[in-house]
């Protein structure tokens, strides 16, 4: 199976709203799951539609200065690889992709009056059962605990690379048939003081899977995991979204 493993970094907040953000860099790397390898790949920088964060400037390494001698202009010319990769694909691979890579790609190709291929996606942040001894999902720590690393962290090919050898770990048609089940957003009913209870289990203040939820803990699971979840916790737990 050939699967595009895709990431994007950007240059406003960095891990910001994707409305209120840009992008400075598309790596895709093209990966034969049946031998574990990369066939293709494609690293674009692009010139940035506004001033770098300087957050971001120190994250990626990708300053104002760097863009402006090596990024290219967004235009047909820079998608349409792109789009031929996808097209080439059974499934694009992103960390957060549904909710962060998928929703900046799409409006840059909308831009354009293009539209983004249809292939599905799967998310290496949400869609992989990992063990209960995992206790992050960034790619950072999901690197360091399947005993990878990552030269160049925050850089796009250098993350794309990286999940898809954490993916290539792991059954790959459980990982599809998680990816089409429903999620929620549930929130944990705790006081002030219980607040590390939460954090304990991976709810994050007010926002999870891409949303703000107001002054709440949250996180995002598939619906298959919510009489799991609620038996490991001891708070109660209110399902505040289903998608």
């Amino acid at each position: 199976m050939l699967l595009l493993g895709l990431d994007l970094e950007t240059g406003g907040a960095f891990n910001g709203d994707p409305a209120d953000n840009f992008i400075t860099e598309v790596g895709l790397v093209l990966w034969d799951s049946e031998f574990g390898e990369p066939v293709e790949w494609l690293s674009v920088l692009l010139k940035p539609e506004g001033p770098v964060s300087p957050e971001s400037a120190e994250m990626t390494g990708l300053s104002d200065a760097l863009l402006a001698r090596h990024g290219r202009p967004w235009d047909i010319r820079t998608l349409q690889p792109i789009a031929t990769l996808m097209q080439k694909a059974d499934y694009v691979v992103a960390h957060n992709g549904r909710e962060f890579d998928r929703q900046m790609l799409e409006r840059a190709f909308v831009r354009f009056g293009l539209k983004l291929p249809a292939t599905p996606w799967l998310d290496t942040q949400y869609d992989i059962d990992y063990p209960r001894a995992c206790n992050g999902r960034q790619l950072i720590y999901l690197a360091g605990f399947h005993g990878l690393l990552n030269h160049f962290q925050h850089r796009a090919i250098g993350d794309a690379m990286t999940m898809l050898a954490i993916l290539q770990r792991y059954d790959l048609a459980q990982v599809i048939a998680n990816s089409q089940r429903k999620w929620l957003i549930v929130q944990a009913n705790v006081q002030y003081d219980e607040r590390d209870k939460a954090k304990e289990r991976g709810f994050r203040w007010q926002s999870d899977g891409g949303r703000h939820y107001e002054k709440c803990w949250v996180k995002r699971i598939r619906e298959d995991q919510l009489t799991a979840l609620q038996a490991a916790c001891d708070f109660n737990l209110t399902v505040l979204e289903r998608a």
